[in-house]
């Protein structure tokens, strides 16, 4: 898996590329973290993310619940339809900002 960083419009965006799973949630979950604590304004971009597994979604419910705490925003965009599947299973759905 490979993860880009980049800045737009005044938000750090997350774009990680593949499958986030038991073998690489955690270097996700290092990057997001790093960067949610760094900035008030956090994107994930989801438009190359194949699939997420259960380690995949426990890393987004902490990111959110950490921006949430510390007052800032978190947003994901370019969820694909199977993913989206996933979040909506889960109940994910109802509980993130997706865009």
């Amino acid at each position: 898996m490979q993860i880009n960083i980049y800045e737009e419009n005044g938000a750090s965006v997350i774009a990680p590329n593949g499958k986030i799973d038991h073998v690489t949630v955690g270097e996700f979950d290092e990057k997001i973290n790093e960067l949610g604590n760094q900035n008030d304004k956090l994107v994930l971009d989801m438009k190359d993310v194949e699939y997420v597994s259960s380690a995949a979604l426990r890393a987004i419910l902490n990111i959110n619940d950490l921006m949430a705490d510390k007052g800032g925003s978190f947003t994901l965009k370019n969820v694909n339809k199977k993913v989206m599947e996933i979040f909506n299973i889960t109940g994910f759905a109802d509980y993130l900002n997706i865009v």
